[in-house]
C-alpha cells in the first residue's frame, strides 16, 4: 500500500458495479462502440464485417486502455474512443498478417481471406486502419498537443506492424536472439503498448511512460515466445503444428534450437532457412525437444517476465492496477506454453 500520493493520478476509489463487475462493463461498452461503426446493409464490406465481428474476443487491449484512462482521469468519451481506435487496429494487423501468412484458420475459425478472398481481406483490413485513426482522432478532445502525440503514436504503430510484418518476407531468416527481438518489437509490442501509452499521452501524464515501455518491451516478448513455444507443439489455434517452421518465419524455439547446433550442423540450418519454403522439412518438434531447445525457449521466456515484473514494480500503484489484467492475461499464456514445453508434448 502507498503511503503517499501520486503526483498525476486520482485519488478516488474504482467505481463499484452492482451485479455487473468492471470487466463486464467494459466489454459491453467496446462491444456496442464496435457494432455502432459496423459497415450497414447497404454496402460491400457489410457481410465482412459482420463475420469478422461475429465474436467479438477479448477485446483485452480496448479493456486496457479503459482501464489505463481511468487511472488517469481521461474524460471516459475520450477514452472509449481511444480504446476502439486500438482494438480496430489490432483486428486490422489480424486480417493482414492472415493474408501474409496464408493462415486459412485463427483460433478455430476461418480468416478473413479464407473465407471471402484476399481483395476483400485486404480492403477490410485498410477499412479497419481507417477507422482506427478516425476514433483516435475523436480522443483528442480541447488539449491538441497531447491529442497529437497520442495518434502520431497510432501512425508509428501502424509503421512498426508493417516493418515488422515485412521482415517475414524478405527472404533474410532470422538467425539470433538480437535479429528475432527486432522483429518482436516491430510486429508484437506496439499494439500491447499502444493501449497503455495512448491514454497516458492523452492526459499528459507522461513522467511513467519509459518504465512501461520497458515492461511492455519485456512482455511483449515473452508473450510472443509462448505463442512460439504453441506453434510449435500445434496449440495455438491455427491449421496445423509448427506453421513456422514450415514458412521459415521467426520463431524464438527455432533461434533456440540453432543455438544448440553446431559447426556443420549449424550451416546446414541456416542454409535451409534461407532456401525456398517447401512443404518437406528435416526438422521437427522432436528434434526440439530432444535438443533442449523448447526447453531453453522456456527459460528465456521466465527470464523476459521478471524483467517485466522488476519495471513494473516501478509503476504507481493506480497504474499496476489498471495493468493487472492485461499482464495476467499475457503472464497466464506464457505459463501454459512453459507448462507445456515442460510436458514435452506435441501434436
Amino acid at each position: 500500500m502507498l503511503g503517499h500520493i501520486e503526483q498525476g493520478y486520482p485519488t478516488k476509489q474504482p467505481l463499484k458495479r452492482s451485479g455487473i463487475d468492471a470487466h463486464t462493463a467494459m466489454q459491453a461498452k467496446l462491444q456496442q462502440a464496435i457494432t455502432n461503426i459496423l459497415p450497414s446493409a447497404n454496402t460491400a464490406l457489410h457481410e465482412v464485417a459482420h463475420f469478422h465481428f461475429n465474436e467479438f474476443g477479448k477485446l483485452l487491449r480496448g479493456q486496457t486502455a479503459l482501464a489505463v484512462s481511468a487511472a488517469v482521469d481521461l474524460d471516459p468519451k475520450r477514452a472509449l474512443q481511444w480504446a476502439l481506435a486500438v482494438e480496430l487496429m489490432h483486428n486490422a494487423s489480424l486480417v493482414h498478417d492472415d493474408i501474409c501468412d496464408r493462415d486459412e484458420r485463427r483460433r478455430d475459425r476461418l480468416t478473413i481471406f479464407s473465407a471471402f478472398g484476399t481483395p476483400l481481406a485486404i480492403c477490410f483490413g485498410d477499412w479497419l486502419v481507417a477507422q482506427s485513426f478516425e476514433a483516435a482522432l475523436a480522443a483528442i478532445g480541447d488539449n491538441s498537443a497531447h491529442g497529437v502525440a497520442a495518434v502520431a503514436g497510432l501512425a508509428k504503430v501502424m509503421g512498426r506492424l508493417s516493418v515488422g510484418q515485412a521482415d517475414e518476407f524478405t527472404g533474410v531468416p532470422v538467425l539470433t536472439w538480437p535479429a528475432y527481438e527486432q522483429v518482436v518489437c516491430h510486429k508484437t509490442v506496439p499494439l500491447i503498448l499502444a493501449p497503455i501509452e495512448g491514454p497516458l499521452q492523452l492526459a499528459g501524464n507522461v513522467s511513467d511512460l519509459l518504465t512501461v515501455r520497458r515492461a511492455i518491451r519485456a512482455l511483449g516478448i515473452a508473450y510472443q515466445m509462448a505463442n512460439d513455444i504453441l506453434d510449435v507443439l500445434g496449440q495455438d489455434g491455427s491449421a496445423g503444428a509448427f506453421g513456422d517452421l514450415h514458412r521459415r518465419a521467426p520463431n524464438a524455439v527455432l533461434v533456440s534450437f540453432r543455438n544448440q547446433l553446431v559447426n556443420g550442423s549449424r550451416s546446414a540450418f541456416d542454409a535451409w532457412m534461407a532456401a525456398p519454403t517447401t512443404d518437406e522439412t528435416p526438422y521437427g518438434a522432436e528434434q526440439m525437444i530432444a535438443t533442449g531447445a523448447l526447453a531453453h525457449c522456456a527459460r528465456r521466456l521466465q527470464d523476459q517476465i521478471n524483467t517485466c515484473q522488476m519495471h513494473c514494480a516501478d509503476l504507481p500503484l493506480a497504474l499496476q492496477t489498471a495493468l493487472a489484467p492485461l499482464l495476467g492475461y499475457l503472464e497466464k499464456t506464457t505459463n501454459v506454453a512453459r507448462s507445456r514445453a515442460a510436458e514435452n508434448r506435441w501434436q
